[in-house]
């Protein structure tokens, strides 16, 4: 008798100990959620901050390799010499959707003067859903599939989202984390051409 009063209790507690999980991971997920879209709203839209000498982060643009939307690998080491924009983002961000009308306006207009515009998401669940995602936002610069490795080495991204500016030279010129809108991100760009 007691061993079947024990099996009952070991397979009640599997229904438990995975409820609790299942709560936990929906907990977490909620937060980030939360904690990106409340990062990007204390974040003036057009804020950029120059990177002061002595932050911490990354002075030089960390090298990274990551495929793209079609399986290729693209390595930073194309955007050698031109000035570029890497942006960190996902498709359930909110602020991420409503910039990227601007950024695709800015990447058209500049990107004859060799201007390179670089996405690099960070969904996990929804990267089948990113050619969809492109097409209906007309998105005409590189979208690449991003890592935590990448995040880290860009000063971990912890918010979303957060867009680097870079300098011919492959320096940081500046950081801006948040909705950022049309006319400051061409400001921005213009800087670096």
């Amino acid at each position: 008798m007691k061993s079947g009063a024990l099996s009952r209790k070991g397979i009640g507690a599997v229904p438990l100990i995975l409820g609790l999980i299942v709560v936990f991971a929906g907990a977490f997920l909620l937060y980030r959620n939360w904690q990106a879209g409340t990062m990007a709203r204390k974040t003036t839209p057009g804020q950029a901050s120059e990177v002061p000498p002595g932050a911490p982060g990354p002075k030089t643009a960390p090298p990274f390799s990551l495929k793209d939307t079609n399986g290729n690998i693209f390595s930073s080491d194309k955007l050698a010499g031109k000035p570029a924009v890497i942006n960190f983002f996902a498709t359930w961000c909110p602020p991420c959707r409503e910039e990227i009308p601007g950024f695709v306006e800015v990447y058209n207009k500049h990107k004859g003067k060799g201007f390179e515009l670089i996405g690099i998401s960070l969904d996990t669940d929804t990267r089948e859903n990113m050619p969809g995602f492109m097409m209906n936002n007309k998105v005409g610069y590189r979208i690449l599939f991003g890592d935590l490795a990448t995040a880290r080495a860009y000063g971990g991204v912890s918010s979303i989202p957060t867009t680097f500016f870079v300098g011919k030279d492959g320096e940081i010129k500046n950081v801006h984390v948040g909705y950022i809108d049309k006319d400051a991100f061409d400001k921005e760009v213009m800087k670096l051409l």
